[in-house]
């Protein structure tokens, strides 16, 4: 069997090659969709619930400037995604750019919104903000299991 693999001819071969290139793009195009639900539907919508669908139970948020309650498994999560909503109601979370590649997706955003309560013992400012960042995601056996993430401190117009 290995010898005929072998001695076959590239075109031969192609269907292989397909399907797998096949496969990877779907199982990316997967991750990308995951990941653009925590975006779209913990934070955007404040659907708090698909934390519970979406993250493993160790979900894991590398972010060491949040309190490591709100950085473990989906209640760390949507203890986080809570709070945001809380202090920024009028909150946009704009997807830039989103790039998939095997078990990763990388997405840069733009948040902005007005600061109207407190957030992690800050008191409101009441003044618009944009902020910006990037979110690489994680995914395995459609989970999301951790997320690391890097954004500027936000900028007050």
């Amino acid at each position: 069997m290995l010898w005929s693999l072998i001695t076959m001819e590239k075109e031969q071969l192609q269907p292989f090659a397909d399907t797998n290139t096949k496969q990877q793009q779907e199982n990316e195009d997967k991750n990308e969709a995951l990941a653009l639900r925590y975006h779209n539907d913990i934070y955007q919508k404040g659907m708090l619930e698909v934390a519970d669908e979406i993250l493993s139970p160790d979900f894991v948020l590398h972010n060491p400037v949040l309190p490591e309650e709100l950085r473990k498994g989906p209640e760390g999560a949507k203890k986080y995604a809570s709070a945001v909503i809380a202090a920024v109601p009028d909150r946009k979370l704009v997807n830039e750019d989103i790039f998939a590649k095997g078990d990763k997706v990388l997405i840069r955003w733009t948040n902005s919104g007005t600061n109207t309560g407190p957030l992690f013992g800050n008191p409101p400012t009441g003044k618009p903000y944009v902020a910006t960042g990037f979110d690489l995601f994680r995914i395995s056996n459609g989970k999301i299991m951790e997320m690391w993430q890097q954004y500027n401190f936000a900028s007050w117009p």
